[in-house]
């Protein structure tokens, strides 16, 4: 799948704040059907200093600009995407 067709199918899915490591915050949430999306943002200094992040607040990939989404079901991935 490519970004355009991630965003149509999970870009409204609800995610949380999870971690944050080495500039990269993540994010992880659930549909409806029990798949598993996990998106990280950032991977440098520049890319996140605008980024507020907290644990309450929810995202979703349309509000973010993500730079790696995944998405599994079961422990099989359905979605591998990354912009490296």
């Amino acid at each position: 799948m490519n970004l355009e067709q991630i965003k149509e199918k999970y870009g409204n899915v609800k995610l949380k704040f999870n971690s944050y490591y080495k500039y990269s915050f993540s994010f992880t949430g659930k549909t409806e059907d029990g798949e598993e999306v996990y998106t990280s943002v950032g991977g440098s200094a520049d890319d996140i200093y605008r980024l507020e992040v907290s644990a309450e607040k929810e995202e979703t990939i349309n509000s973010l600009y993500p730079n790696y989404i995944t998405v599994s079901k079961d422990g099989k991935k359905i979605v591998d995407w990354n912009d490296w």
